[in-house]
């Protein structure tokens, strides 16, 4: 699958994604307001972060399916990088909020509504929905590991993650809504998947960051890089440095090297396509340039 092929199914299936979230937000934002159970409060957070998502996904998305060559040149790593970073932000936000909802709870306990059942198969038919968009998403992302859809993944696995754990834990509320141990299930869930599903937010956040700041390959990364440029040491006069950094999926490899004043630009290219094998073999999707520096 090409890259502009693999964002257009990705357009198409946010926008799809947007259409069936929308309209949930406005039943969770009723359910809460009848339930009065702070999971059904924690959820329209969540709705809320999944609908301000998927709309972004979706323009951003239809921009990259567009051939984008000329207009940028160097790719298109940091703004997805970019992307990446704004929509986990609307993840973290929402979770955060259902932290403090959560303890707050937890603090002062307030009995559910009856009418909780009702919600209970709302959050079924949500369930059933979630479990769509993951299996569509799995499949994109199998032939199309970008940034942006490493993302959609995560937060569908996110929303199938919550929404079972919401449907399960609504249930159970509604079973024990005259117990005082009910009282306390729905902020202790929540706030446990809450935290569990931030983690995987500042690990995202953190990757988007190091790719913004072009940050340096890793160090097992870089002792490759050095093993190779060893294995050709003849073939150069002197290596001056080696810069590098992550772009989107693609491994960008600078390095500057010297030359005796004999060795012809076709000697340096063949080195080049020697090296860049080399480094096909030990870094995926890897990409050397070599830069001519003075003795």
């Amino acid at each position: 699958m090409s890259t502009q092929s693999g964002y257009k199914k990705q357009q198409r299936l946010s926008f799809l994604e947007f259409l069936t979230e929308f309209p949930g937000f406005i039943t969770m934002l009723i359910s809460a307001i009848v339930s009065k159970s702070l999971l059904c409060v924690v959820d329209l957070f969540d709705g809320l972060g999944c609908v301000l998502r998927t709309a972004m996904i979706t323009l951003l998305s239809r921009k990259l399916s567009k051939d984008l060559r000329y207009e940028y040149n160097y790719g298109v790593g940091k703004i997805e990088a970019i992307s990446s970073l704004l929509c986990n932000a609307i993840v973290f936000c929402g979770l955060s909020i259902t932290v403090g909802l959560s303890i707050y709870s937890i603090i002062s306990p307030s009995r559910p509504s009856d009418l909780l059942i009702a919600v209970v198969g709302i959050k079924a038919i949500n369930v059933s929905f979630d479990m769509f968009f993951f299996v569509k998403q799995h499949k994109i992302i199998k032939v199309h590991n970008t940034a942006i859809v490493k993302t959609n993944y995560a937060a569908s696995i996110a929303n199938l993650i919550f929404d079972s754990v919401t449907l399960v834990s609504l249930l159970t509320i509604w079973l024990l809504r005259d117990s005082q141990v009910g009282l306390y299930v729905s902020p202790i869930i929540s706030g446990i998947v809450a935290i569990y599903l931030i983690i995987g937010c500042f690990k995202r956040i953190k990757t988007s960051l190091d790719e913004l700041t072009d940050k340096t390959l890793p160090e097992e990364m870089q002792m490759k890089i050095l093993n190779i440029l060893n294995r050709f040491f003849n073939s150069y006069s002197q290596l001056y440095s080696v810069n590098s950094h992550k772009s989107g999926n693609l491994v960008q490899i600078d390095l500057h090297l010297s030359f005796d004043s004999n060795t012809t630009v076709e000697q340096i290219i063949e080195l080049k396509k020697q090296m860049q094998a080399e480094f096909d073999k030990q870094i995926d999707n890897s990409s050397v340039n070599i830069i001519l520096r003075e003795d």
